[in-house]
């Protein structure tokens, strides 16, 4: 067994791990299956909007949720966010204990660099894409904000809150589309496996991150989500994401989404228009000023997170 077959192994008892500490599992009992209704044509039927349970990973996936940006606004003082800081939540399962991303040395040295750039910004690619309005990609939308799930025959429909996004899901099992293509959401094709919707993601531009940091990758990346319908309200997300030429072997993300039982809810754009001119040009106002002062900086939570160890 080479290093990438045992890597996607271990990713695989991961996510087998994660999905076994669902709601209604216990220790040393056999968990009931859950029997979801069907759609018309045999679906199990998960139609509804859901919110994913990922504070800020969208943000940061390595470093996790940014409790400075509480101090001074909240009645929370500097120990208590300190010790949210030793304990923050990241979706980052395997590898294990992470939070890690394992890149190849240039693409973390890359990150370092957008990073650096992100602090004191002069062009508008040391911007991020999500402050640029550009689509997310997968699995970064999952994350963002609510999805509205929609079912139809043979096709499953994510819309998304941020930035009008969607994608859609064939089940018929039709090829992907042709390798010289490239999208920001990439070509999504899904089956199920009893209560799981499993999804082949290819065809993904290199222009989106995973989130705020910098997380790169390349146009190899090569995504496989597991939709695990749980009970009538939750859903067990899983996403192991490969790409040699970023990665050094394939790691995966775990996390919830939880049901908005508010019948009247809708789901409201959450508008951004590509350029986003006030506060691009804000910004790069600012990071040209900075840079002609000759102040340097990196954007983390953590110094010197991001350096090799």
């Amino acid at each position: 067994m080479n290093e990438r077959t045992l890597a996607s192994a271990v990713a695989a008892a991961a996510v087998v791990v994660a999905v076994a500490l669902a709601p209604g599992s216990a220790a040393g009992q056999t968990p009931t299956p859950f029997n979801p209704p069907r759609t018309s044509d045999g679906q199990p039927d998960i139609q509804g909007v859901y919110a994913p349970n990922a504070p800020d990973a969208a943000h940061s996936l390595e470093e996790g949720a940014e409790p400075e940006n509480t101090l001074g606004r909240t009645t929370r003082n500097r120990a208590e966010i300190d010790a949210d800081l030793k304990n923050r939540h990241v979706l980052i399962i395997d590898p294990a204990p992470g939070p890690k991303i394992p890149y190849q040395p240039w693409a973390r040295a890359k990150q370092r660099e957008l990073l650096e750039a992100m602090f004191t910004p002069i062009k508008i690619t040391d911007i991020e894409p999500e402050d640029r309005c550009a689509l997310l990609g997968v699995p970064r939308s999952n994350y963002r904000g609510d999805v509205d799930i929609i079912q139809s025959p043979g096709m499953v429909t994510l819309h998304y809150a941020w930035n009008h996004a969607y994608r859609m899901i064939p089940l018929d099992g039709r090829p992907h589309l042709p390798e010289q293509i490239r999208l920001f959401n990439g070509d999504s094709r899904g089956h199920w496996e009893g209560n799981t919707l499993v999804v082949d993601v290819t065809n993904l531009s290199d222009e989106t991150w995973f989130d705020s940091h910098g997380t790169i990758h390349s146009d190899a990346l090569h995504v496989i989500e597991r939709w695990t319908v749980v009970d009538a309200n939750t859903i067990n997300y899983a996403a192991t994401l490969d790409d040699p030429k970023a990665f050094t072997r394939p790691w995966t993300i775990a996390y919830s989404f939880n049901r908005l039982k508010d019948k009247n809810y809708e789901v409201w754009e959450e508008a951004c228009v590509e350029g986003n001119d006030p506060t691009i040009e804000g910004e790069l106002s600012v990071g040209r000023l900075l840079t002609a002062k000759g102040v340097k900086g990196r954007h983390e939570h953590t110094p010197g997170f991001y350096d090799e160890k």
